[in-house]
């Protein structure tokens, strides 16, 4: 019996953090992570990425691409996000790197001929030192819910067990040794328990005996062995590395052991590669101001959470607010970041406070399509994948113990008036959620929306050269109960 150990670097939502700052190691260090076990085992060591990478505001597509190839990176699964900016500039950045980096998605077709993008593969088989990894990837099935469906038009997600059970068998009869499904998936887990949508497609598929499964989509760092398949997820913005080690018999030609862990990067003694921080520099040097300009102040720390009401939600609610004078402002919380730090805000801090650049738009609700939104999001199902919003202008009351559809117990205006279901209210919003995103389109395509330009860190700018930032009070958002299905990392 002769074993040989293999080691599988994955991590997904890197999302073109190339530099260093509070809430990225950046990529040269992320680099030397990946080379402290690499450099040790070359000839049998993936680096697997789970996808959501080209939505950086301004360095995106080539420019990561590039980054990626350069770190060794030997796949990508499309994530959600890399749909951003539409089907032609993704093909575009395909064919750019595909002779470079396979890039996989097995489930994301053009509506109307039924075929994969342009350039992407629904699976590879990679062969190192004899051994030969077989790669199938996938993309969330809520991908068209979590993009501007301008930018998703034309195309459509299919199921993904279904391309699983399609081409793993296919991997397996041209030779594939090993069977890694490198998904953009969400899951959630305890100490003792895993569920979600990567969980749930591998049960649908666990009778053809994957290996490896990979997923992404949110933060949480995870790696466990589940029923003798090594499931992992981390990485965002590089801060952790998901690691696998499984062990080859390279007579039975089987896996006979498999083991798995997280390196911390972000607080790892990891030192910069200099030729990776050349390229780093020449990609963002051109926005250094983005960095370290300093636009406004915040007198302390302003914490954000994701399933319930924060300080940092409120902020970027009432900062839109008080520079609309919308009756109703709303964002979905999946956008946003952990926290305001206390301290100097940068073109950064807001970046890593709300994630997306997009142009405001304006409406008219009736108040019973407030009250039908609020009810909307917390159906279960919807709720786990999405948490809630953050909004501004009303006072929201929930009761968990209450079943859906009968959650939200009253709505009223900040003064306290309560919602007239009949009377129209002024609203502000993001084009991603006007468009329907976060599975909000039954309530947000009833009202014709105006694209005013504007994108959203202007009022932001505009906002921290009039005042400083602290905690806004609460109390705009009463609960009852515990959350429904609450999967929110924070």
């Amino acid at each position: 019996m002769a074993i040989v150990k293999i080691d599988i670097l994955n991590h997904a939502d890197y999302a073109g953090e190339f530099r260093e700052h509070d809430n990225s190691p950046g990529l040269s260090k992320f680099y030397t992570a990946i080379e402290s076990v690499r450099s040790l085992n070359r000839d049998h060591t993936l680096l697997l990425d789970a996808g959501d990478n080209i939505n950086r505001i301004m360095w995106h597509g080539k420019e990561v691409f590039e980054g990626l190839a350069l770190i060794g990176t030997d796949a990508h699964t499309l994530g959600n996000h890399e749909f951003d900016r539409g089907k032609d500039e993704l093909e575009e950045n395909i064919d750019y790197i595909k002779d470079r980096i396979p890039i996989l998605c097995s489930n994301i077709v053009v509506e109307e001929t039924g075929e994969l993008l342009k350039g992407v593969l629904p699976y590879v088989i990679i062969e190192k030192a004899g051994i030969k990894y077989g790669i199938v990837g996938c993309t969330t099935e809520y991908t068209p819910k979590m993009v501007d469906s301008n930018s998703f038009k034309g195309l459509k997600a299919i199921s993904e067990v279904e391309a699983c059970r399609k081409y793993i068998p296919i991997m397996r009869e041209q030779g594939a040794d090993i069977i890694i499904v490198l998904a953009h998936f969400p899951f959630y887990f305890t100490e003792d328990s895993e569920s979600g949508e990567l969980i749930e497609v591998y049960e649908a598929i666990e009778d053809l005996h994957p290996d490896v499964m990979i997923g992404g989509h949110i933060p949480g760092d995870y790696a466990r062995v589940v029923r003798g398949c090594a499931i992992t997820k981390g990485g965002f913005a590089g801060k952790s590395l998901p690691h696998i080690e499984l062990y080859f018999d390279t007579e039975t030609r089987q896996v006979v052991d498999k083991k798995c862990r997280v390196i911390d990067v972000m607080h790892g003694n990891f030192e910069k590669d200099p030729e990776i921080e050349k390229f780093v520099r020449k990609v963002t040097g051109p926005y250094d101001s983005f960095f370290e300009d300093v636009l406004g102040v915040a007198t302390e720390e302003i914490p954000m959470r994701l399933s319930v009401e924060s300080p940092m939600g409120n902020l970027i609610c009432d900062v839109v607010q008080r520079h609309t004078h919308k009756d109703f402002v709303y964002f979905n919380c999946t956008s946003s970041g952990h926290k305001v730090p206390k301290g100097n805000i940068t073109m950064c801090t807001i970046g890593n406070m709300m994630g997306f650049n997009d142009p405001l738009q304006y409406g008219v609700y009736t108040g019973q399509d407030i009250w039908d939104l609020f009810t909307l999001v917390y159906e279960p199902e919807r709720f786990g994948n999405n948490g809630n919003l953050m909004f501004a202008g009303l006072v929201v009351t929930v009761d968990n113990t209450k079943p859906f559809p009968h959650k939200i117990v009253s709505i009223t205006t900040s003064d306290g008036t309560p919602l007239d279901m009949n009377k129209e209210y002024t609203v502000c919003t993001s084009a991603y959620m006007a468009s329907g995103g976060n599975d909000t389109s039954k309530v947000a395509k009833r009202v014709k929306w105006e694209d005013t330009g504007i994108p959203i860190y202007d009022i932001y700018i505009k906002d921290l050269k009039e005042n400083t930032w602290s905690c806004p009070p609460l109390g705009r958002y009463p609960m009852t109960g515990e959350i429904e299905n609450d999967n929110s990392p924070w």
